[in-house]
């Protein structure tokens, strides 16, 4: 929907495209007993003092039960991650994405178990069917859960992960020129709008004058974002209109304002919160860059599985150290080995889009391979702690400005964003690039005066950040431009956190925010047996003994298989193998049966490693013992 604008009936219309929940909203429609029982759950007791929901949310927590679970929870929750990410899911939508040769059984089972380790949960929206779902921001610390496994298993099978890049021999790509950081980005196109007003319009939207104020100050394309952030069509809902009015890298920007509470509507404008600007304003940079690339993530993987596992492998890698984008995308492929349609990873859509965002670089090695690299932490889950201590410090700390005699300002990459916001107030920026230039002008200082400023304040401002005096040169282009604006008769700063009848408001076209009734959250308690229907009539020997079966019992197991979708244990010829049976086959008074082996999970229990997998047909007297393979021991 559009920044400044929404109603209940919006809320209805956008139930076909729900957003999925986070880990704390699905925790808060718990009741106490239930919350308590996922707490306690034997899973999470290798993450303590961290409790369930946080466990979701901590890869440390993540990457250490990962390890512990069940195979087919872990095989579950791979494939998951992979072909759904946190879209919502059916149990046969998540046995057709296995690719062949994996028992449904097996899926059935591991979901079951996945459900009572409060990793995935059941919901229904309205009167629909049963679905499943991952919390949104569990995602990626299970993708980077999975991948460190895989580090750790057989590299002949699961790909190396990217190998570091000696730094000398790299050359920049002709066209990549310099791009800000998003936050940065995001700070000049605020300026901007605020300068060109934000009053909206009848339509409620703002004016076609402060649009394209505010997108003129982004480096990132309406393309890139596009790819991976796809806003929902326009005629969908009664904010279709709205939403094709604003660009989508300012639509974005928009909606992070009011996500992050700098803006609302009120009295027919959108008015900025001060108190929550000045507060991100002296955040640290890891903070703010932090904030915004999981309001990317987030907004990105909530609608696409493929883009999430492409942004996770990019999300893997340390920070300033170069890496061959070709190694990246390989280590990603491994995420899609479980898929039986596997799709492209979008790291080429992700590393465009970061580097527009000034948060990735791109160059080529001296074989003419392109590599990559991260300018800022791209871990957004990592925890605080191991981020800069202090506010805006490190890479944009305030540090020298240098004023020309002509009213030029030059201010390096380091300097505060509190003191840049008050540049873009106080003067003309003519040049962004690492070192950033501001004017003084007449023109300038009336913009000043119109926020706030006065002759004194002003000069004061300037002084204090240069550290010396002003030129009499731009002194008297303060004066000129301030004239009648001296002390008490100056201009007065509107306390923009004061209005009236302030609607809080989001805007959530583009953020994955769940909305509260969309989904009524399902508790259900059951067994694994009761996945299994009949199993209380099918003949103990069936699932104990492993024994020889009259032509038409061997049938009747083989049905049995398929309507479990499980694996059977042959013995053919001499060789034991395990079965996936696909379907049978009635041919010429007689019958056959079609199916994969196999799959088979590693002994060091890094999870599943393939042998060699065949599509096979099988008649009857091709084999003599059998038995069915449920993913756990059952009996009559």
């Amino acid at each position: 929907m559009n920044a400044g604008q929404m109603n209940a009936g919006q809320v209805n219309a956008g139930q076909a495209n729900a957003h999925p929940m986070s880990a704390g909203q699905i925790a808060a429609r718990l009741t106490a007993e239930q919350a308590d029982r996922l707490r306690s759950h034997a899973l999470w007791r290798e993450c303590h003092p961290v409790t369930w929901p946080e466990t979701l949310l901590d890869p440390g927590c993540t990457a250490a039960v990962w390890p512990l679970m069940a195979e087919e929870a872990a095989l579950a929750l791979e494939l998951i991650a992979a072909a759904f990410g946190t879209s919502p899911f059916t149990e046969e939508q998540l046995l057709q994405a296995a690719r062949p040769g994996i028992a449904g059984a097996a899926l059935r089972l591991g979901l079951h178990r996945l459900g009572e380790a409060g990793i995935v949960f059941t919901v229904r929206r309205g009167w629909g069917e049963k679905l499943f779902v991952l919390p949104l921001d569990s995602l990626l610390p299970w993708h980077e859960a999975i991948r460190t496994a895989r580090r750790g298993s057989d590299r002949r099978q699961q790909g190396l992960p990217p190998v570091e890049i000696d730094p000398r021999g790299i050359d920049a790509v002709e066209g990549d020129g310099y791009a800000p950081p998003f936050s940065l980005q995001l700070l000049h196109a605020m300026a901007h709008m605020a300068d060109a007003g934000l009053k909206l319009t009848a339509k409620r939207v703002l004016t076609k004058k402060t649009i394209a104020r505010g997108a003129g100050q982004l480096f990132v394309e309406d393309a890139a974002l596009s790819a991976l952030i796809q806003s929902p069509d326009a005629s969908a809902g009664p904010n279709g209109m709205a939403d094709a009015v604003y660009p989508p890298a300012l639509l974005f920007v928009l909606e992070t304002a009011f996500a992050s509470g700098w803006l609302r509507e009120a009295n027919g404008s959108l008015v900025r919160d001060d108190a929550a600007w000045q507060g991100w304003l002296h955040a640290s940079p890891a903070e703010r860059e932090a904030s915004l690339l999981r309001q990317v993530l987030a907004a990105a993987c909530a609608r696409h599985a493929a883009a999430a596992a492409g942004a996770a492998a990019l999300c893997s890698l340390a920070p300033g150290v170069w890496y061959r984008a070709a190694e990246v995308e390989a280590a990603a492929a491994a995420c899609r080995r479980l898929l039986a349609k596997p799709r492209p990873s979008m790291i080429d859509d992700w590393c465009r889009l970061f580097i527009q965002m000034g948060w990735l670089e791109r160059g080529v090695d001296g074989t003419g391979s392109t590599v990559i690299r991260w300018l800022i932490e791209p871990a957004p889950f990592r925890r605080q702690a191991e981020s800069p201590a202090g506010g805006d410090s490190g890479r944009f700390a305030r540090s020298g400005v240098q004023l020309t005699p002509d009213g030029d300002l030059y201010v390096d990459e380091h300097c505060a964003y509190a003191v840049r916001w008050q540049l873009e107030t106080a003067a003309e920026r003519r040049r962004t690039d690492i070192t950033t230039v501001y004017r003084i002008r007449p023109d300038s200082c009336k913009r000043a005066a119109r926020a706030g400023h006065t002759r004194e304040s002003l000069t004061a401002f300037l002084e204090e950040l240069t550290q010396e005096r002003l030129p009499d040169t731009v002194r008297a282009m303060i004066v000129l431009g301030m004239e009648g604006r001296s002390g008490e008769n100056g201009g007065t700063r509107r306390d923009e956190t004061s209005e009236a009848a302030a609607v809080p408001t989001c805007a959530n076209t583009l953020f994955a925010q769940a909305e509260d009734g969309l989904y009524e959250l399902i508790q259900e308690r059951t067994t694994p047996r009761q996945l299994f229907a009949g199993i209380d009539d099918v003949p103990s020997m069936w699932l104990k003994q492993f024994r020889a079966y009259h032509l038409s019992t061997r049938r009747e197991l083989m049905e049995q298989a398929l309507r479990w979708r499980t694996a059977v244990k042959l013995n053919c010829a001499g060789a034991v193998t395990h079965f996936i049976p696909e379907r049978i086959i009635d041919e010429d008074g007689g019958w056959a049966v079609s199916g994969y082996s196999r799959l088979r999970y590693d002994d060091d229990r890094h999870r599943f490693r393939e042998e060699q997998l065949t599509q096979v047909k099988l008649y009857p007297a091709m084999w003599d013992e059998m038995m069915l393979l449920l993913p756990m021991p059952f009996g009559g």
